[in-house]
């Protein structure tokens, strides 16, 4: 879903996202920092990121988002990711600087800097939305004892690399399959070029809502994934005796299940909202990624 820029205003707010353990990360956020600060933009960085300039003022993660109009991630996917959890209720677009190596979350080239520098402080872009999934963790009485989110996946997974764990998938109330596997995976159209994929699920585009269930190397004859509705409930629980397991959502978070408990996915109260100053091009960015011909 995408929608109309943000109306101008004559001060703009822009975070800056950055990975900092990248020296050419760094110094495309100095950069930006100081010529958004010379269109008279106020510039707000995350305390932590390894990085800094006299042109932004830092703040700590949990309040990063305030008042943000829009922020700018300079680093990978995995630094989107994280751009993602500190600004979605805030309902703050990110803004993707790629640096190098491509990926599907990232929108422009450090080259382009200073042309989107322009382009954000006028409201010059259209806002895009991707589905995220909301994961709860219950006990085994049905009570509630750990929330989370994710925009890429949401995996649940074996504790003990030794062992298979057996996990029986619902889909609404009724059973679906009970698989040994070593992780079923529970992905968003995003999602589906990233773990998903590496588990031979299919791609999905990002215009489809939907959630993508995957096994992960199961020791089944049935390894296929399943496509269900988002305003369907998946249902993941570990079965048959001591399957320890843990939930992990976007390799950020990992909750654990206890003996009994399940993990249940569906549809995220919030999208992650996404500035875009082209139009995104899904499939060539698939042949890119891919090196299709």
């Amino acid at each position: 879903m995408s929608g109309n820029a943000m109306t101008p205003s004559p001060n703009k707010v822009v975070g800056l996202v950055v990975h900092g353990g990248r020296p050419t990360a760094c110094e495309a956020a100095t950069a930006a920092a100081r010529q958004l600060a010379e269109t008279g933009a106020q510039v707000v960085g995350v305390r932590g990121d390894a990085w800094s300039d006299a042109s932004a003022e830092l703040r700590e993660p949990g309040a990063f988002g305030a008042g943000l109009d829009v922020a700018v991630v300079i680093g990978g996917d995995g630094t989107f990711l994280r751009a993602a959890y500190l600004v979605r209720d805030q309902g703050v677009p990110l803004l993707g600087v790629n640096l190098g190596r491509l990926g599907f979350l990232s929108e422009i080239e450090v080259m382009d800097i200073p042309a989107m520098v322009q382009r954000v402080v006028a409201g010059d872009y259209q806002v895009e939305e991707r589905m995220t999934l909301s994961v709860e963790v219950r006990d085994e009485h049905g009570g509630l004892i750990g929330h989370s989110w994710a925009l890429n996946e949401a995996s649940i997974e074996r504790t003990v690399p030794q062992r298979l764990i057996v996990l029986e998938v619902l889909v609404g109330e009724r059973t679906f399959a009970s698989l040994p596997t070593d992780a079923v995976v529970c992905a968003t159209p995003t999602g589906s070029t990233a773990y998903a994929f590496s588990a031979r699920g299919p791609i999905l585009s990002p215009l489809v809502d939907a959630i993508v269930v995957v096994p992960v190397a199961p020791h089944s004859l049935f390894d296929r994934t399943i496509v269900v509705d988002p305003n369907e409930t998946v249902t993941v629980r570990p079965v048959d005796g001591d399957n320890a397991c843990v939930v992990s959502t976007d390799g950020r978070e990992s909750l654990p299940v206890p003996n009994g408990g399940s993990v249940r996915v569906l549809r995220g109260e919030s999208p992650v909202r996404m500035a875009r100053l082209v139009p995104f091009d899904f499939y060539g960015r698939v042949r890119q990624k891919f090196g299709l011909r």
